[in-house]
């Protein structure tokens, strides 16, 4: 039987229709995709508890409970920490406001009499954007309270997703290693076994730098005399989990809430210290925490972490990073799929160390043949 070839045209057709139909259904399908994405990660990061439990007799169901649970009583602890906070935060959002306001209305006058910028010039869009911004700020706390609700069913999927994705791994792996043909059930279980201990690794080592740099935080806040260090120093370490953009929002908002309740000078140096944190997190935390399991570059980070922005909102930037590692995975297994492994990786760290690999071959191959010469010489 002859293999009928389509033109590159109609592969091409085809390929960017099928890129349409993937985002369309994600978009559409994105209250049940987002708890199922989130569950799966988190069973990742669980797994190795529920294989120890399981080493001990326990029944696969209790040990996937237990896990769970322990994950609950862990987000729990971390909730009450930050409760005393954050209800303190809520109550003094108006004088918050307020004094903002306020202070907004003071850099205006020293901008008039240093820079002589009239005043009427500045005064609308500096309102409308204190305003709007706080304008958005209360209408989003006051949604997220109305919303609780959902917010709980929420939470409560993304648990109970976690709990039978753990109860059925087995079933899972069974039923992708029958969908495929026999001839590629090698390269399918490694591959499923290379995503597992790859994300496993990255998330797992992406929460204890979340908490390494959460502490860093908190710890610089408190010695500062900051109002509401452990919140700012959390909330802080939460948003630098999203590559190059949360640093940006974590120092705007956490220098923000600094002036309202502070001076400039204390503002400027909650700015500084987030911004020395996050140069020893990127040099020397992240490097020998997380380490180099995902290498993928910077510009696919920044445009994933944009589109999912724009697909799935905050969610979708923190699961943009795991989702392109999982891709990029797919793509190294499948041969004709390694051009787009390549553009998706690091590949200037990749050409480096090869050539730094090729350097040391050449140079042990000269030692060798060195050493050949001397055993060969005449005595």
């Amino acid at each position: 039987m002859t293999e009928f070839k389509l033109p590159f045209n109609a592969r091409l057709t085809f390929t960017l229709l099928s890129l349409i139909l993937m985002v369309y259904i994600a978009h559409v399908g994105r209250e049940i995709i987002i708890p199922l994405l989130f569950a799966f990660l988190i069973s990742i990061m669980l797994l190795p508890v529920s294989l120890f439990l399981e080493k001990y007799k326990f029944p696969r169901g209790l040990a996937a409970a237990l896990s769970v649970l322990l994950f609950i009583v862990v987000i729990v602890v971390i909730m009450l920490l930050m409760g005393t906070q954050m209800q303190s935060f809520i109550a003094d959002f108006p004088q918050l406001e307020k004094k903002l306001i306020f202070t907004v209305n003071s850099l205006q006058a020293w901008i008039d009499e240093k820079f002589h910028i009239s005043s009427n010039a500045q005064l609308s869009y500096l309102q409308k954007a204190a305003l709007g911004t706080l304008g958005t700020a209360t209408s989003f706390i006051s949604q997220t309270f109305l919303s609780l609700s959902s917010l709980i069913i929420f939470i409560v999927f993304v648990l109970l997703y976690s709990f039978f994705i753990l109860f059925y791994r087995k079933l899972l792996v069974t039923f992708l290693v029958r969908l495929f043909h026999e001839k590629h059930r090698e390269t399918l279980l490694g591959l499923v076994a290379r995503t597992r201990f790859i994300i496993k690794s990255y998330v797992g080592g992406l929460m204890i730098e979340m908490v390494v740099v959460a502490i860093l935080n908190t710890t610089v806040f408190l010695i500062l005399g900051i109002k509401y260090a452990i919140l700012l120093g959390v909330m802080a370490a939460i948003f630098n989990i999203i590559p190059y953009i949360g640093i940006f929002t974590a120092l705007i908002i956490s220098m923000l809430v600094t002036l309202t309740t502070s001076t400039p000078l204390a503002a400027l140096q909650v700015g500084i210290a987030l911004f020395l944190v996050h140069l020893l997190d990127s040099n020397v935390l992240l490097p020998r925490i997380v380490g180099s399991k995902v290498k993928i570059n910077a510009l696919v980070t920044i445009i994933g972490v944009v589109l999912g922005n724009m697909l799935w909102g905050i969610p979708g930037m923190f699961l943009a990073i795991p989702i392109i590692a999982i891709i990029k995975i797919v793509c190294e297994s499948v041969d004709y799929m390694n051009p787009w492994a390549i553009l998706l990786g690091d590949e200037q760290k990749e050409v480096v160390k090869k050539a730094s690999e090729v350097t040391e071959d050449k140079i042990q191959e000269k030692k060798n043949d060195q050493d050949q010469g001397q055993e060969q010489a005449p005595r």
